[in-house]
């Protein structure tokens, strides 16, 4: 799902890597690859680092980012606000993905149906991660709406618009959004059952606020996140309810005229031995268009395959349906190719297990 290893620096080898990993199985998206280390790893950093910039920001702290905590954060200057230029320049998804278009149209010419896969973080994941936003506005539902205690999020929602829509200009049907939503599905993942439903529904809110600005007729796909490093994520939910009740969030505001081509569910740790179904149960109450796919993201490559078997026919049988498959998160949290090649070849084989 999206990033990959920093050493594969170029849109050229991040689409060779993607068709020959994954050959027959692969999902009809491709990734551009990021030039940037940064941006394989810590898939924001690049973002993070050009505000510092940006004149109207101060830093509030400075970080090496050898954990997710340890990272630079921001604050607005006293009587200063973000520019839209100043935005525009520090996201650069449309510079990332003009950079792949030519190695697009090679690989295009033996499987025309490819289409490039572009990662965009949420605002709501830009503002929690660079200015430390709080969850008062999102509890509120009032993300977008010019909250006045959270000032970052409107210029950081009206730019990704903009790269949004210079994209899709350039590429047309050529291109599927990912959006990504760390924050939101860390958010709701901490949360008691019973507190869970408000942020979920402000969310969702949120996402269809965006989604609905984009060009009708766009392709998007969610991917939803525990915030893993070195496939080790920050929470470990006992079940999959957090996801689900994200993601039938989502679809409840999901616009008319856009597609919602998939949603991407980080599901099990490849630790559960045995496979317990009550996990998984949850999957039965998503409600998702006909159309979208379900993505389960279970493939671990250090969980012996048996297991990952079991795990998804758990989850098959309570969703009711077939599910794709994919690791749990990006593969750029692995630091060489070799692991994730690993992490697709045990995709691979989940696939070949389920046709």
């Amino acid at each position: 799902m999206g990033s990959l290893p920093a050493q594969l620096d170029s849109p050229e080898k991040a689409m060779a890597f993607a068709v020959d990993t994954a050959g027959e199985y692969l999902d009809g998206m491709v990734p551009g690859g990021e030039a940037d280390p940064y941006r394989a790893q810590w898939y924001i950093r690049p973002i993070i680092d050009r505000f510092n910039s940006i004149p109207a920001l101060a830093p509030v702290r400075r970080g090496d980012w050898s954990t997710l905590r340890s990272r630079d954060t921001f604050r607005l200057r006293p009587g200063r606000s973000l520019t839209e230029a100043d935005i525009d320049a520090a996201l650069g998804y449309a510079e990332e993905a003009a950079r792949a278009m030519d190695a697009l149209a090679e690989v295009r010419r033996t499987d025309p149906g490819l289409r490039l896969q572009v990662g965009i973080p949420t605002p709501f994941v830009i503002g929690f991660i660079a200015f430390e936003a709080r969850m008062l506005a999102w509890r509120r539902g009032s993300l977008g709406r010019g909250d006045r205690g959270f000032p970052y999020y409107r210029p950081i929602l009206d730019a990704t618009v903009r790269e949004i829509v210079r994209i899709h200009e350039a590429l047309r049907d050529s291109v599927v959004f990912q959006l990504e939503l760390a924050a939101e599905t860390l958010l709701c993942s901490g949360l008691p059952a019973g507190l869970r439903q408000g942020p979920a529904t402000a969310a969702g809110r949120a996402i269809g606020r965006l989604v609905a600005r984009a060009p009708h007729g766009s392709h998007f796909g969610v991917h939803l996140c525990y915030g893993s490093l070195e496939d080790k994520p920050v929470v470990a939910p006992r079940s999959a309810a957090p996801v689900v009740a994200l993601t039938n969030a989502i679809a409840r505001y999901w616009p008319a005229g856009r597609h919602l081509d998939f949603v991407h569910l980080p599901i099990g740790d490849g630790k559960q031995a045995p496979v317990r179904p009550r996990y998984y149960a949850p999957l039965a109450r998503l409600e998702l268009p006909a159309t979208t796919r379900v993505v389960a993201g279970l493939a671990h490559p250090a969980q012996p395959l048996a297991e990952a078997r079991q795990g998804l026919a758990a989850a098959e049988s309570a969703y009711g349906g077939r599910l794709d498959v994919a690791a749990p998160c990006g593969l750029g949290r692995y630091k060489t190719v070799e692991r994730a090649q690993s992490a697709v070849a045990h995709a691979v084989a989940l696939a070949e297990t389920d046709t």
